[in-house]
C-alpha cells in the first residue's frame, strides 16, 4: 500500500501545485479535496485498522469517507465550485469504493464467505488512481481547447 500510495500522494500534490499556478480554481479545489482526503486516509488508516478488532468498522467508516467525497463533489458542482462534468465522471468513478466496502463487510465479514477478495484488491486501487488521474482532466481538456484554437486560426495550407 505504501508504493501505491506514495505515487497517488505525489500526482495529487502535483496537480494541486499546477492549478495553482495556472490559476484554475475548480480544478485546485478538487486537487486540495483529493489531498485532503489522501492524507486522512493515510494518518487514520493503521489507527482504524488497531481500534477494529471485529473488523467490521473500517469498511463502514471508509465507505463513510468515500460517500462524503461523492457528496462534496456533487455539492461544489451545482454551487459552480468545480466543473460540472469533472464532477460528474468522479461520482461514476468512486461510487464503486463504498459499495465494495460494504459488499466485503457483507460478504467476508457477516456471511463469512470470500467473493469480494478479487473485486476488493483490483477495484478499489483503480477507483484511486482514477481519482487521482481525474485531477489531470482539466488540463488535458485545456491543452485540447487551445490546439483546436491555434489549428483553426492558422491560414490553410497550400498542398501543391
Amino acid at each position: 500500500m505504501g508504493a501505491i500510495f506514495d505515487s497517488q500522494m505525489m500526482l495529487v500534490s502535483l496537480s494541486v501545485i499546477l492549478f495553482y499556478f495556472l490559476k484554475d480554481r475548480l480544478a485546485l479545489r478538487y486537487s486540495l479535496l483529493c489531498f485532503a482526503f489522501f492524507v486522512n486516509g493515510y494518518l487514520t488508516h493503521d489507527l482504524i485498522l488497531e481500534l477494529d478488532t471485529h473488523m467490521v468498522f473500517r469498511y463502514i467508516y471508509w465507505a463513510a469517507a468515500d460517500i462524503l467525497f461523492i457528496a462534496i463533489v456533487a455539492y461544489w458542482a451545482l454551487k459552480d465550485k468545480m466543473y460540472m462534468w469533472q464532477s460528474i465522471i468522479c461520482q461514476l468513478v468512486v461510487i464503486p469504493a463504498p459499495l465494495l466496502q460494504l459488499f466485503r463487510l457483507v460478504d467476508r465479514h457477516l456471511m463469512e464467505l470470500s467473493y469480494s477478495g478479487y473485486f476488493y484488491k483490483t477495484i478499489l486501487p483503480l477507483v484511486n488512481y482514477a481519482t487521482v488521474f481525474l485531477c489531470f482532466a482539466p488540463l488535458i481538456y485545456l491543452l485540447g481547447r487551445n490546439g483546436r484554437k491555434r489549428a483553426s486560426s492558422q491560414p490553410p495550407q497550400d498542398v501543391s
